[in-house]
């Protein structure tokens, strides 16, 4: 009898956090920084001890793992059958196409961690370029919505590209002397949406080499 009762306040509990969850956009730590018809981004920094609270996930999402640490996590619905494989364990995406992930996430390091959600808003429905194919570009993964490389700039290197979609680039490291068609890309998690067919200009003025996301919408 005890343990009924217990397993039926258990799930209770579990009801009731997950009617209170939110749209993960209005949950305080995922910061919205940039919106329009193709992506929302949503930056993300929970210090050691902090924890968000309860919230969904059901837009398909590209996420960037810039700062990762050791994390605590309580799920209430999950389904990981519409993720798909990346060459990048720090860059994934997940579709939320037959559910939704309501959980709510804590920081359980000792330095701050930080993460870009990236819900991807256009449907998949466009013509799309053949995949890129130039060195230093690997493509990490095609996803109905997104398909998204990454680009290793050498130092003291320039590259050009145009895509006929738009295109959202991400920096994954900390730099001085990188610039994004004359945007300073400086630490990582510095971004810039390029619009359709709209030419794309990366300059690496300094000696280390410097990566970046690309995520090409469809």
């Amino acid at each position: 009898m005890k343990q009924f009762l217990f397993l039926f306040l258990l799930v209770s509990a579990l009801s009731a956090n997950a009617q209170d969850a939110i749209p993960v956009s209005k949950e305080p730590f995922h910061k919205n920084v940039f919106e329009n018809e193709y992506i929302r981004v949503l930056d993300v920094h929970i210090s050691p001890g902090d924890t968000t609270r309860f919230h969904k996930h059901e837009t398909p999402s590209v996420f960037i793992s810039l700062h990762p640490v050791r994390t605590g996590s309580q799920v209430i619905i999950e389904d990981g059958s519409a993720s798909i494989l990346s060459l990048d364990r720090k860059i994934i995406f997940e579709g939320f196409y037959k559910s939704p992930r309501i959980h709510r996430v804590w920081n359980r390091d000792t330095s701050i961690f930080h993460v870009m959600d990236i819900e991807v808003l256009t449907k998949g429905d466009k013509n799309t370029e053949a995949p890129i194919a130039m060195e230093g570009i690997k493509q990490l993964f095609d996803a109905p919505p997104v398909t998204t490389y990454r680009i290793a700039l050498k130092g003291n290197q320039k590259l050009e590209l145009k895509r006929m979609g738009p295109v959202l680039i991400v920096g994954l490291d900390d730099a001085k002397k990188t610039v994004v068609n004359k945007k300073s890309f400086n630490k990582q998690g510095d971004f810039l949406f390029v619009k359709p067919s709209e030419k794309i200009e990366l300059m690496n003025d300094s000696e280390q080499e410097f990566s970046f996301a690309l995520l090409e919408l469809k």
